[in-house]
């Protein structure tokens, strides 16, 4: 018999063996560089313009996302740069236990270009475009809401920031009218019904010559009602039945009702859970002029306490806002609270800044002017600032993540395809070998070419292509 030797050379034999090896380490290779892995991000909120001079008061977000899961990111140190036209703003600070920090970027309203780094950590990097036709909505009315007024005097309510904390006084303003002619009483006793659900400092107030009276009432729960009893000299009555707005968990507030320009507002924060970190923000008409994430203390077993001056602000009428998470200001939802103030140079300058014409008319004698002040600030209805995500830094991290999927799958197919060709092309030659040997070997004897054989060497061939066709589908279900 003629063509001894083998049909495959050792070299042949152990890239057969060699190439599926190697095949289904790149792939591991390719799964490897291609995996998900856990990323870190920051996320902007933007927010409109005031009109205090300030800048942009805008919030960052920093967090750690794996699996889909996000979690906060306690950073200390974040940089971050802001570029509108040929202005540079800079902004760096560290973020809080929720992963947040306030910014103030004193750039004009605007296209802006933003990168957020925290170290050499690119967090975000884009263009935070001011979505068009965004404003403040006006403020909505400052009258409590009640179920029920009768009598021949009309009693209105209006509450200081129109929402109350529970356990902290509430300054409730209660105006009496003619029922005909609508026209202020002065000297109406307004006595609040006792109820378990708040506590009053003084059991009867009398009317001004405004028809105003000043009630203080510390809610006790979250859930008061209140009943006012009125009774004119002249024996009229009337009847108030309503409820208070009461915050969960909202921290009281205190700021002077009226600042100065040349001096910065001072804030004065007690929360009554036991959070470290308060958000307090001042807004305008306009929109957030300022914010801060206020470290809270607490001594001697006292409630956590923070004072807080905010920067100077052009005159005004603002609101001050104290959240108990990042985002509840955005809503003004639970656990906030809010008090209105003027920045004016006078008491008088200010009256002239208020929503309602008719009660924030200056009063001929002065020295009714502070109560003035105070019942113009109570009619002052506040509403949240829109907010909009200015950047979104897991965009970008999500799009490098493709490109590594991307990478890791050309990879493990390309080590597929290239074992496939180098496979085939060793079994096809050792087919070919083979058939030559049979060929010769037949014709020696005068028979023919066992087909049977030929059939098993394609089998054979198709069987481990078939196998590295599996394994380049496993590769793509699995990107």
């Amino acid at each position: 018999m003629g063509g001894g030797g083998a049909v495959m050379g050792r070299g042949e034999r152990l890239l057969v063996v060699l190439a599926p090896m190697a095949a289904v380490a790149a792939v591991a290779l390719g799964l490897r560089i291609g995996a998900g892995s856990a990323v870190r991000a920051a996320v902007v909120v933007g927010a409109p313009a005031s009109g205090a001079g300030t800048g942009l008061a805008w919030q960052l977000s920093a967090y750690d996302e794996d699996r889909g899961i996000r979690e906060a990111a306690v950073l200390p140190d974040v940089e971050v740069v802001a570029r509108s036209g040929e202005r540079e703003a800079r902004w760096r600070g560290p973020t809080d236990e929720d992963g947040t920090a306030e910014m103030l970027l004193p750039l004009p309203e605007g296209p802006l270009h933003l990168e957020v780094r925290a170290g050499k950590a690119l967090l975000a990097r884009g263009d935070a475009a001011i979505p068009a036709g965004l404003s403040r909505p006006p403020p909505g009315p400052a009258w409590a809401r009640f179920a029920r007024r009768e009598g021949a005097l009309l009693l209105d309510v209006a509450v200081l920031g129109q929402r109350v904390g529970s356990g902290f006084p509430a300054s409730i303003w209660v105006r009496a009218t003619d029922g005909a002619t609508h026209a202020p009483v002065a000297g109406v006793a307004v006595t609040p019904e006792s109820d378990a659900s708040f506590a009053t400092a003084t059991p009867t107030t009398t009317t001004d010559a405004r028809g105003w009276a000043h009630v203080v009432a510390t809610p006790m729960g979250h859930a008061v009602a209140m009943l006012l009893h009125a009774r004119a000299p002249d024996g009229r009555t009337g009847e108030w039945d309503g409820g208070l707005f009461v915050s969960p968990g909202a921290a009281q507030l205190t700021a002077d009702e009226r600042c100065a320009p040349d001096r910065g507002p001072v804030l004065d924060v007690v929360v009554p859970t036991l959070r470290t970190t308060a958000y307090v923000e001042i807004d305008d008409a306009r929109g957030r002029a300022w914010a801060a994430a206020v470290p809270l203390a607490a001594a001697g077993g006292a409630m956590p306490h923070a004072t807080v001056r905010a920067p100077r602000l052009a005159p005004g009428l603002y609101w001050a806002v104290a959240a108990d998470d990042p985002a509840g200001a955005s809503q003004l939802g639970p656990g906030t609270v809010v008090r209105p103030f003027f920045v004016a140079a006078s008491d008088e300058a200010a009256l002239a800044m208020g929503l309602e014409r008719d009660e924030c008319a200056p009063r001929p004698d002065p020295r009714e002017t502070p109560r003035a002040l105070s019942v113009c600030l109570a009619l002052a209805g506040a509403t949240p600032v829109p907010r909009w995500t200015a950047l979104e830094g897991f965009t970008m991290q999500h799009a490098r993540d493709s490109e590594r999927r991307q990478l890791g799958l050309g990879i493990g197919l390309g080590a597929i395809l290239l074992a496939v060709l180098l496979e085939a092309a060793l079994l096809l030659r050792a087919a070919v070998r083979s058939r030559a040997r049979l060929r010769a070997a037949s014709s020696e004897e005068g028979g023919a070419v066992p087909v049977a054989r030929a059939w098993s060497v394609g089998v054979g061939v198709l069987v481990a292509l078939l196998g590295f066709a599996l394994l380049a589908a496993f590769l793509a279900r699995v990107d």
